[in-house]
């Protein structure tokens, strides 16, 4: 079974959807469209009747609802989804366990974890700065992604993507990873996604064109490939 983002090319490269019950990841720099993309399919599942919680540590109540709320795809439906605005801390996930880390996601929840059709962290980055520990990090990474599948819920983490540094160990655990770039092109720059990898399913390896409106990001035609230091389109 596979769960849409409900944006139509987007959900055709991927083959309908995300996997149910998989951990998947959506990265990128700042400013790219990580929150966008990830609001798309939180609003695409509630409006298909599945119960959806989005859990936010950059974003707070009033400017969710001042920009996400207002974008065209979470018409009808943003009351729908149950979000969560949190703060991680390390006090309250150290000394790390499975245990403290169960407790802690459902008090952010606060649902039944067997209710829960999809659930996006975002970000999961903040989890990497509060505990300040590679290792640490990927240990509680492994704890999240039990939980969820132990509970059936099908998760997005949202990461930033490191300027210098190799990439965190997310992409690692995630069965699918779509990563959003901001593109140098001949006349300027565009934003870009691209399938990393998404486990039993034939992609496109090219950046794919995209752009973000008042309707949320809207996927072009097109694939962008490299010539000589710029991309182009094909």
């Amino acid at each position: 079974m596979r769960l849409p983002f409900g944006i139509e090319l987007l959900d055709d490269y991927l083959g309908g959807g995300l996997d149910k019950d998989t951990i998947n990841l959506v990265t990128g720099r700042s400013g790219k469209g990580k929150t966008i993309l990830a609001a798309h399919w939180a609003a695409e599942g509630a409006r298909i009747g599945e119960n959806v919680v989005y859990i936010s540590t950059t974003l707070i109540k009033k400017s969710c609802e001042s920009y996400l709320k207002k974008m065209s795809f979470m018409e009808d439906v943003f009351d729908r989804i149950h979000w969560r605005f949190a703060r991680i801390e390390a006090r309250d996930f150290l000394p790390l366990s499975k245990e403290k880390v169960d407790d802690n996601i459902r008090t952010i929840l606060a649902l039944d974890l067997e209710e829960v059709d999809r659930v996006i962290f975002d970000s999961i980055t903040d989890f990497d700065k509060a505990l300040a520990d590679p290792v640490l990090y990927r240990n509680a990474l492994g704890f999240v992604a039990e939980l969820c599948y132990e509970n059936d819920m099908t998760a997005i983490f949202v990461e930033e993507a490191p300027m210098l540094q190799e990439w965190g160990e997310t992409k690692n655990i995630a069965e699918s990873v779509i990563f959003l770039e901001l593109l140098k092109v001949p006349d300027g720059f565009e934003r870009a996604l691209k399938i990393i990898k998404k486990y039993r399913t034939s992609h496109p390896l090219n950046w794919i064109p995209f752009e973000i409106t008042d309707d949320g990001i809207v996927v072009k035609g097109g694939r962008l490939a490299p010539k000589d230091f710029d991309f182009v389109h094909k």
